[in-house]
């Protein structure tokens, strides 16, 4: 009886929010699980399996590689410093960690593909990868040292975009392209529009040439082309993950925890995740319709359900 009775409210419960939402769809919202300390990004690699970068504490080479089966999270590879962008393309896995690039075979074995001296410039802080179109290449950002950018009296601060110390920043961004032989070329170089480039995309269609680009700072969405910047949206700042779709453009902000929705006919963004601590590098899960989203401080990943 107590069984039956348990059943009976559960059932009820069900149908006041099947009425308050009006569908069960619109019922569903995002799960999230733990995956361990500061993860960064996420993606689909060997065998369709999750895998994370994981930036762990300060200590050089206590970076890892995890991948996530169910609720299992065990550590694939291992080494790295502070592993951030990651993508799986040439049945490898490649990430950016600091000054280096490595590419990690399915056994999580890690060699490095690009170091610092190869680059045609001094950098600082790669950041974001994003697979080329060629399928054989990957664009990395070259945030610069970030600390510039923020406010050192309050956390995680950004200095307002028409304050002095926002006109004194320097303007040393950009993006390179690697191989996955390891050649290393300038994809898109310095300027105002990029100062801190953070994300970086390509287009889903493979009609449509560029590279996008998500300013840290300013909170732009920049599409570089033939020598030309075109600002495509603003107002997010603290963008670090994007992505770029036929109809929208996703990004995700790691000072504000969000991660917004672009109609790409409007440009207006339209927050559809918010209350993260850090909204991290996310994935674009075509298969599955859902964002990842990996929150850095709270050592979490998130399942956003997406149309």
């Amino acid at each position: 009886m107590i069984r039956s009775r348990s059943i009976r409210r559960l059932l009820l419960s069900g149908l006041s929010l099947f009425l308050i939402s009006g569908s069960l769809v619109q019922a569903q919202t995002h799960t999230s699980m733990e995956v361990g300390k500061s993860p960064e990004s996420v993606c689909r690699g060997f065998g369709g399996k999750l895998f994370l970068t994981m930036i762990n504490g300060d200590e050089p080479g206590d970076g890892t590689i995890v991948v996530v089966e169910g609720e299992k999270v065990s550590v694939f590879a291992k080494g790295f410093n502070a592993p951030k962008g990651l993508v799986f393309v040439g049945d490898h896995l490649v990430t950016a960690d600091e000054t280096t690039m490595w590419k990690v075979d399915s056994k999580g074995t890690a060699t490095k593909l690009a170091e610092a001296k190869n680059f045609p410039k001094p950098i600082e802080f790669l950041n974001d990868v994003a697979v080329g179109k060629d399928g054989a290449s990957v664009y990395v950002s070259e945030m610069s040292s970030p600390g510039p950018m923020f406010d050192p009296k309050a956390e995680r601060k950004l200095w307002d975009l028409d304050s002095p110390e926002a006109k004194a920043l320097p303007v040393k961004g950009c993006i390179y392209k690697v191989t996955l032989k390891g050649e290393v070329t300038l994809a898109v170089p310095e300027n105002p529009a990029i100062r801190y480039p953070n994300g970086v995309a390509v287009s889903e269609n493979p009609s449509e040439e560029g590279v996008f680009i998500g300013d840290f700072f300013s909170g732009n969405l920049v599409r570089y082309h033939d020598g030309k910047y075109e600002t495509l949206a603003s107002g997010m700042r603290g963008i670090d993950g994007v992505t770029v779709t036929k109809d929208f453009f996703y990004a995700s902000s790691w000072t504000q925890g969000k991660v917004w929705k672009v109609d790409r006919k409007t440009r207006e963004p339209k927050v559809i995740l918010e209350g993260l601590k850090s909204a991290a590098d996310f994935f674009y899960d075509i298969k599955n319709h859902q964002l990842l989203v990996p929150d850095m401080i709270s050592g979490t990943l998130t399942f956003l359900p997406i149309e």
